[in-house]
């Protein structure tokens, strides 16, 4: 991603969270954080242009789940996001979509993002405590979705 697309999609990052219903504001913040860690995989962080302007971001990131069997490389989805005058059109979906398709094609076998299971269950996240799964830190169970 070229400099001036990172600074794109830290202003859409901001913008578009300034309409959710749960956000902290630093929500792009956590992706520049995301972008500098060991977890970075560039071609997991696809966009959605309308023209030449970027009206869709979506970033996974490698993290690694202490499993009973040892460590497990799986996926972690970074805030998705759409321009506010380009949603309800499918382009969230798309790609979210996409993110997956990637990952699945570099062989990771499972994808877990923090949100609504509500949102999320048409593209097959469920709450990670039906996998059997406990999250270690202090954000609640049942909003820690995975996906086989």
């Amino acid at each position: 991603m070229e400099s001036h697309e990172v600074d794109e999609v830290d202003a859409l990052i901001r913008t578009a969270f300034l309409t959710a219903l749960v956000t902290d504001g630093s929500e792009q913040d956590l992706v520049k954080r995301l972008r500098s860690s060991a977890g970075y995989l560039p071609e997991q962080e696809p966009v959605a242009l309308d023209d030449d302007r970027i009206v869709g971001h979506i970033l996974t990131t490698r993290i690694v789940i202490d499993g009973e069997a040892g460590p497990v490389d799986a996926l972690e989805v970074a805030p998705l996001c759409v321009a506010l005058d380009h949603r309800c059109r499918g382009i969230g979906a798309f790609l979210m979509e996409e993110a997956l398709k990637r990952g699945r094609a570099a062989g990771f076998p499972a994808v877990f993002l923090v949100g609504d299971s509500r949102d999320y269950a048409r593209f097959g996240f469920r709450p990670v405590a039906e996998f059997g799964i406990r999250n270690s830190g202090s954000i609640p169970d049942d909003v820690v979705l995975r996906r086989a």
